[in-house]
């Protein structure tokens, strides 16, 4: 271990690739204080050609190195094999080819931990394909989305979300593979996928078929309006999720996920009246689509007769009601709640100048990140590392165990619905005990579709339930002995929750000041927006990630009320994925890092994630400022990609995504197409002419992928080893079609079956990141209080007592 301060400081990382998803890795334990050393090409990475280098490559050491020299790769196999963790994202086998694979380095050193990333995993019919975003994105049935042209199928996204999704589990995998390591001086291999990254984006829509295929004769169609096929709302109207225009011309995101805020919105609209109006009665949720369009109407009417200026009054004095405005990605640095928190870092460059940029993306009382330290330029450190002598091996005793990594640690979640508490749900599979702490009538998430349990489904498979009343003397008292006992507690309310429970992180560390207490907020515990509900919509319009997305419209022009239903099936953009999913991989990250920091000896302390600040890191790529920067990749305006080589293209049947980046894969790609002379057209013999008539060859490429349908376009290219492959059509839902019957996730192993306390068998995922030694432990889902009698006898309460409390209300 070296020297150093911060939650990680003593670990040694070593990146072997420098593609996004490891370069995002290794860059967040080099913020938490661990050294991390960077290899990269001669003239450095290819990531450094992107406005957000200075980002991804912050507070590392570089070394440049060439794999085909026996010389450089001798010295990065002895950096690896001198690490605590080594990171890459190398296609399954390379790493190994070059003798810097797990099972290799691991002889010398038996305590380190490796993490592969990839798109798919090291088997089946897709391990080895080249893992672009839009190719891993293709598979997931999410590549649908609105498109103002008109064309039909499925679109090009500019967010890189597999990508983000797959490092967000690589860092929590590694850092569970830590604290197992830490306990018992054994390491072994994480294996996380960008394709699981994208299966936490799926809070409940998955459900849906499985509910139909245990129940039909409960299900049926609703009919369109007349207007159809402009977007007519659903019963989400009943919870005012609704989108809207301001009377300054500003898009709205208004969200509200109980019946609570949805009263109170509905009275901010001044439409308490349809409630007693026979005509309105039950319009919201009403069969009738005509009926459910006029109601769409009059609350479009209403929102719109306020400014946003007006309605962020309305929301500083009801907090149940609130809405984001629709931001553009650099718009979050201007964030109220942003700049409150601290979020932006600025950092002087060599080179580039002042560099406005995200901060760590987990905040610590008391080991915080660091942003502060400049990226090094390419191999800036490369004589420094190839003199470094040796590291001591570390002795390990003992044999390794198979047991689950986090058994025997205890957690104690405070959350509600997904974004937070999806996060603790993730430890379960890794062996931890998580108790959820809930009141008497269930998280509300359990009543947030139309069947009770249905949303809940996920986020508590593998949790034990404790129904309680924690606003009572005795109840609080059950949940502070389980916080003496506890490892982790995740807390989601909103800012003051906590401190009106009595469980807030003060008190709860002096109870146990061992404990890690995460918050996992929406905005943060204090600051203008801390009070306001956050849900992955309004999160979403208000990070930028809903525009970056594609979504958003014109503004600051007046618009008809029919000009205004139309432009809402675009707001959304293609479903890269959500606010929630990516906030609750955050939250298993923060939690794994407070507990890996407390193992080397940092002891107990709080922490905090924001979903506002997670989507930022989403987008990292397009969340940076200093002048003269290019700005990011954006799609063309009918979303067919970023040019001829990295698009979709349609086929004689389905579509197709290419993804061709260098001369090398051109050339391949030009040997596989034998129905036209790539190779020797003029027009395409360099890099720079096929830039130069990009149109004219997306219009040969077009005529040629026509002639075949998607999936035989797929196996011809997947052979010549051209990242070209089918696009999954999109099946109900952002990433249903992974975990439906016979799907992609089932193919490729990710799927089990569990049997659910009301429903009975129904599918879920395995856990997202996989430990080669380590077992995973897959529970099912909890009803409401379904554990409440077990923990209170656990904690020394007899059968008299537990009954006493429960007739007095205390628990359920």
């Amino acid at each position: 271990m070296t020297e150093g301060t911060g939650a990680l400081a003593g670990l040694v990382v070593v990146d072997l690739s420098t593609t996004l998803p490891s370069a995002y890795t290794s860059m967040f334990f080099a913020d938490y204080g661990a050294e991390v050393i960077q290899v990269e090409p001669f003239g450095g990475s290819r990531l450094r050609s992107q406005d957000a280098w200075p980002f991804w490559f912050r507070g590392k050491k570089s070394i440049e190195l060439d794999y085909r020299d026996p010389d450089d790769l001798a010295v990065a196999r002895r950096l690896a094999a001198d690490a605590d963790l080594v990171i890459e994202a190398f296609r399954p086998g390379v790493a190994d080819r070059l003798g810097l694979g797990f099972e290799s380095l691991s002889e010398e050193n038996p305590g380190l931990v490796y993490t592969s990333i990839t798109g798919f995993g090291p088997t089946g019919k897709y391990a080895n394909v080249k893992s672009y975003e839009p190719i891993v994105m293709a598979k997931t049935g999410s590549m649908y989305g609105p498109n103002r042209s008109g064309r039909q199928g499925p679109v090009f996204m500019n967010v890189a979300g597999a990508t983000m999704a797959g490092s967000l589990l690589a860092i929590q995998g590694s850092l569970v593979a830590l604290h197992g390591r830490l306990r018992n001086g054994h390491g072994q291999k994480v294996d996380a996928t960008m394709i699981q990254g994208m299966l936490s984006q799926d809070p409940w829509s998955y459900f849906g078929p499985v509910l139909a295929r245990l129940y039909p004769e409960a299900f049926s169609g609703v009919g369109q309006a007349p207007s159809a096929p402009r977007p007519v709302p659903t019963s989400w109207l009943g919870f005012g999720l609704l989108n809207a225009y301001s009377a300054d011309g500003r898009w709205m995101q208004f969200a509200h996920a109980t019946q609570k805020q949805f009263a109170a919105f509905v009275d901010e609209l001044g439409l308490g009246w349809t409630r007693s109006d026979p005509e309105w009665k039950g319009a919201p949720d009403s069969e009738d689509a005509s009926l459910r369009e006029r109601w769409w109407e009059l609350m479009l009417e209403a929102a719109r007769s306020k400014t946003v200026a007006e309605w962020q009054e309305v929301f500083d004095r009801n907090s149940n009601t609130f809405a984001e405005v629709y931001r553009d990605s650099m718009e979050l640095f201007e964030h109220p709640q942003f700049v409150h928190d601290d979020n932006i870092a600025e950092v002087e460059v060599p080179g580039l100048g002042p560099v406005r940029q995200l901060g760590p993306l987990v905040k610590m009382s008391r080991t915080g990140g660091d942003a502060s330290s400049p990226p090094p330029a390419p191999g800036q450190q490369s004589d420094q590392l190839r003199s470094r002598p040796r590291r001591a091996a570390a002795r390990v005793e003992g044999t390794p165990t198979d047991r689950p990594a986090l058994e025997g640690v205890l957690v104690i979640d405070l959350g509600t619905f997904y974004a937070g508490p999806f996060g603790s749900t993730m430890l379960t599979d890794q062996g931890a005990r998580v108790i959820k702490v809930e009141p008497l009538a269930g998280d509300p998430i359990r009543y947030n579709m139309p069947i009770p349990e249905w949303a809940s489904v996920r986020v508590t498979q593998g949790k034990e339930s404790l129904a309680v009343d924690v606003f009572t003397a005795e109840g609080k008292a059950i949940v502070e002995e389980l916080i003496r006992r506890a490892d982790l507690v995740l807390h989601s309310y909103r800012g003051g929750v906590a401190k009106r429970m009595g469980l807030d992180q003060e008190a709860a560390l002096a109870l146990n000041p061992d404990l890690i207490y995460h918050h996992g907020q929406g905005y943060g515990l204090t600051g203008p927006y801390s009070r306001r509900q956050a849900y992955a919509p309004t999160i979403a319009a208000g990070s930028g990630f809903s525009r970056r997305s594609g979504g958003g419209g014109p503004e600051g022009v007046p618009l008809t009320i029919e000009e205004i239903k139309d432009q809402i099936g675009f707001l959304g953009g293609a479903q890269a994925g959500l606010a929630d999913g990516f906030a609750a991989l955050g939250v298993g990250a923060a939690l794994a890092l407070g507990l890996v920091a407390r193992d080397l000896g940092r002891g107990g302390q709080s922490s905090m994630t924001t979903m506002l600040a997670t989507m930022g890191h989403v987008m990292g790529d397009s969340v940076i400022d200093y002048p003269d920067k290019r700005g990011p990749l954006v799609t063309d305006p009918e979303l067919w990609g970023f040019g001829a080589l990295y698009r979709l293209y349609e086929a004689a049947e389905g579509w197709v995504v290419l993804c061709v980046t260098d001369d090398r894969e051109w050339q391949a790609l030009a040997a596989a197409l034998d129905e036209v002379a790539l190779g020797t057209d003029p027009r395409f013999e360099s890099p720079e002419l096929r830039a130069q008539n990009q149109e004219q060859l997306a219009d040969l490429l077009s005529g040629v992928f026509t002639t075949r349908t998607a999936r035989e376009w797929e196996d011809r290219m997947l052979e010549a080893d051209v990242a070209c492959v089918a696009v999954t059509p999109m099946l109900g839902g952002l990433a249903s079609g992974l975990q439906s019957s016979g799907g992609l996730g089932e193919e490729l192993g990710f799927m089990t079956t569990v049997v659910h306390p009301v429903f009975g068998e129904i599918p879920r995922t395995r856990r997202l990141f996989n430990l080669s030694r380590s077992q995973e432990r897959l529970g099912a889902s909890c009803t409401i209080g379904q554990h409440t009698d077990a923990i209170l006898e656990e904690l020394g309460y007899a059968a008299e007592d537990i009954a006493a409390l429960r007739a007095k209300g205390v628990v359920g």
